[in-house]
């Protein structure tokens, strides 16, 4: 599995320039790759959006305007969750206290493995339907207490070994939970804002 420097940099966020920092996320790729156990497990739910949130047919509400403004057109999703594998977060705390800085690095790394493993998933479920981007348990108005019926409604911890903590912390920690509409008006494929100059899409971040 592979990471993207260029989104690694942009968490470490430090120029896409910066050759020293380049290098040393490679490095710290090279001790974490051996250590990523990733799985995933996602489900197809119908969906009737809502002023003030998302109704899925197994009765189930999420409460979240941004949410239902962000799958306007949809009349489906898919709810996902991915983890790199607790190995992953030993392997960071390891490095942490050898260096802070390779620690930093492998912060980076890990956010950018778990990123690029959900665009694999995302890609290799078969849909005719458009994928509008991943919205998460705390962007804009939608609450991370919501992150819990996304982990009953997807038996996250039978099904991929990610538990939920009493403080609404997801362990392993490298790990990604979203809501991804269905759509058949064709959406932007880029997925990654940083690197689009259209400053005016409506899913570039702040514009949701």
């Amino acid at each position: 599995m592979r990471y993207h420097q260029a989104e690694a940099l942009r968490y470490m966020r430090v120029p896409a320039t910066d050759r020293e920092t380049a290098n040393l996320l490679d490095l710290v790729y090279l001790k974490l790759r051996n250590e990523v156990q990733a799985r995933s497990v996602i489900r197809k739910f119908v969906c009737t959006l809502m002023e003030d949130g998302v109704l899925l047919d197994c009765g189930v509400k999420l409460n979240s305007k941004d949410l239902a403004r962000h799958l306007k057109g949809c009349q489906e999703v898919l709810l996902l969750a991915a983890t790199l594998g607790s190995r992953v977060d030993i392997a960071i705390r390891r490095l942490t206290l050898g260096s802070v800085t390779e620690g930093a690095a492998a912060q980076a790394v890990a956010a950018s493995v778990i990123e690029g493993y959900c665009d694999e998933v995302q890609a290799g479920y078969a849909t005719e339907l458009y994928q509008k981007p991943r919205f998460s348990p705390g962007y804009g108005d939608w609450l991370l207490e919501e992150q819990q019926k996304l982990f009953r409604l997807l038996d996250c911890s039978k099904q991929i070994g990610l538990t939920l903590t009493d403080g609404l912390m997801m362990v392993p920690t490298k790990s990604v939970t979203a809501v991804i509409g269905l759509t058949r008006e064709a959406v932007c494929v880029q997925k990654k804002c940083a690197r689009c100059e259209n400053s005016e899409c409506p899913y570039r971040e702040g514009n949701i």
